[in-house]
């Protein structure tokens, strides 16, 4: 539910349009559904109907984006077609929302939703073991299928119960390589190495703060809605070093805040991304995604992000010893 949604009838409408937490380079929160206009709608109301959405963004009640709409109105209004209209809102979409929202035409949507195709191949979370100390790489994930989100989150948390017996001395999380997409099946995997509670949130730009909750390993709620909980009763109790690099953004960063304010944990490598956002897609006539950001990332202390993620100890993949190993010393050191 959108916090912000005043009656009844307006919270249903913005319910459907959350999104989950995530990335294209960053999708940090995403659920479909929303506005849709009728596929008769000529170029103006398309472009009426798109700003009128992006006012929702984080900077959507500025006066810069005002200004912004001004400067692009006619041009986008006297347009051939709604295809021509594209390039322009993309950019009115990075003045209402900031660097993390995006504009996908119908085209670059059926790309990003190939993952839900029945079949489609996709990396999965997968676990090894070295000396004690187990590593769980989570790799990107765009998916939104109940059957991909369920891969996705199965394979992950199978690797972990696998390893668990043997992991005598802590947990890697490895964020270096995901860039984001679905935030929830993420953290999904990692609840189990989390304590209970509210571990992170959206915060709207009113103040208005939707949380992801996490009981007995298992997440009781999202601000992803419906369909992001897990069962719980697969619990780890040990050290856990973070592993980011430039490239952790979006989703992944709600997984390395997550972590945040939890004891014996320790952030190791790169500073982020900085896409510490959230995401909502509001869907267009013509089939095409406005990807808005509407929230900021809150961690279970009450601090809210909106910048890069810094490591508590600085690492990069071609140091000595590397990011890897320094992750392993930090976690030998607390379980000496």
């Amino acid at each position: 539910m959108d916090p912000r949604a005043a009656d009844p009838a307006r919270t249903a409408t913005r319910a459907r349009r959350r999104g989950v937490v995530a990335a294209i380079p960053a999708l940090a929160a995403v659920v479909l559904g929303g506005c849709v206009s009728s596929p008769d709608d000529d170029v103006a109301a398309y472009v009426d109907r798109a700003i009128t959405e992006m006012r929702d963004g984080l900077h959507g009640d500025t006066p810069e984006f005002e200004d912004a709409v001004a400067a692009a109105s006619a041009e986008l209004t006297a347009s051939e077609t709604i295809d021509d209209t594209h390039a322009g809102l993309a950019d009115l979409a990075v003045a209402a929302g900031g660097i993390h929202s995006f504009f996908l035409t119908p085209a670059e949507v059926v790309a990003w939703q190939s993952v839900d195709q029945p079949g489609a191949t996709f990396p999965v979370p997968s676990v090894s073991t070295f000396d004690g100390i187990s590593a769980i790489t989570l790799p990107s994930f765009r998916g939104q299928s109940a059957e991909a989100v369920e891969r996705y989150r199965s394979a992950g948390l199978s690797a972990m119960r696998r390893a668990s017996e043997a992991t005598t001395c802590g947990w890697i999380v490895d964020l270096r390589t995901n860039g984001g997409g679905n935030a929830w099946p993420m953290l999904a995997v990692a609840a189990p190495l989390l304590d209970d509670g509210d571990v992170v949130g959206l915060r709207s730009r009113e103040g208005e703060t939707a949380w992801a909750q996490i009981d007995d390993g298992g997440v009781l709620a999202t601000p992803g809605g419906p369909g992001t909980e897990t069962p719980g009763g697969f619990t780890i109790d040990a050290p856990v070093a973070l592993l980011t690099s430039t490239a952790t953004a979006s989703a992944a960063e709600i997984v390395a805040i997550a972590f945040a304010g939890q004891a014996d944990t320790v952030r190791v490598g790169a500073p982020t991304a900085g896409l510490t956002t959230g995401n909502e897609i509001r869907e267009l006539s013509d089939g095409a995604w406005l990807v808005l950001t509407t929230s900021y990332d809150i961690d279970r202390t009450g601090r809210v992000y909106d910048g890069p993620l810094e490591p508590d100890v600085i690492a990069t993949p071609g140091s000595v010893p590397s990011d890897l190993e320094r992750a392993r010393d930090e976690l030998r050191a607390r379980c000496a």
